[in-house]
């Protein structure tokens, strides 16, 4: 038996009941755009930052170098990014973002098709607030390299939070 508090056992249910509900979207997102969370917020900071060398990249991720080329490789695989050279050093390869990405970024009917909206717009403006700043606030606590990706083959977990911030293309929620 463990000895978490009541109210432990009720936020941390309530945490995976939210995480379950953001399933359908990661799924769509898979199917529609060979994408996980992490990789949505990678192409994020592509778009918000310009074309950013892989190091550059990994560094604003907060990912270790070999991690970051691995993702580029995915992206780049899936038809999102493509690699060039850098107009002032040819030794560097810069990152620039694909039409797909762009229209992945910019689709809101997938969050639509989810549900996911309809469910989060059930609660008032205040109550959204709120969920937001908690939200937020665990997104904060979770180790940097969590935001890689939700892929099994890295082993890591996915940031749910991003969801939203991925969804509505920007910071605010």
């Amino acid at each position: 038996m463990n000895s978490w508090t009541p109210a432990t056992r009720r936020v941390v249910r309530a945490y995976l009941l939210a995480v379950a509900a953001a399933e359908p979207f990661q799924r769509e997102l898979a199917r529609q755009y060979g994408l996980a969370i992490g990789d949505v917020h990678a192409l994020r900071v592509l778009r918000d930052r310009g074309d950013l060398s892989i190091s550059h990249l990994g560094a604003a991720l907060g990912v270790k170098p070999s991690n970051a080329t691995n993702l580029v490789d995915r992206l780049e695989q899936a038809g999102l990014v493509v690699r060039g050279a850098d107009p002032t050093d040819r030794r560097i390869t810069r990152l620039s973002l694909t039409s797909l990405a762009e229209e992945a970024l910019g689709d809101h009917a997938l969050v639509e098709r989810t549900g996911l909206v309809a469910r989060l717009e059930r609660l008032s403006p205040d109550e959204q607030s709120q969920l937001a700043v908690l939200l937020e606030r665990v997104a904060q606590q979770l180790p940097e390299n969590a935001i890689e990706a939700d892929r099994p083959d890295l082993g890591h977990g996915s940031v749910q939070a991003r969801v939203l911030e991925a969804a509505a293309g920007g910071s605010q929620a």
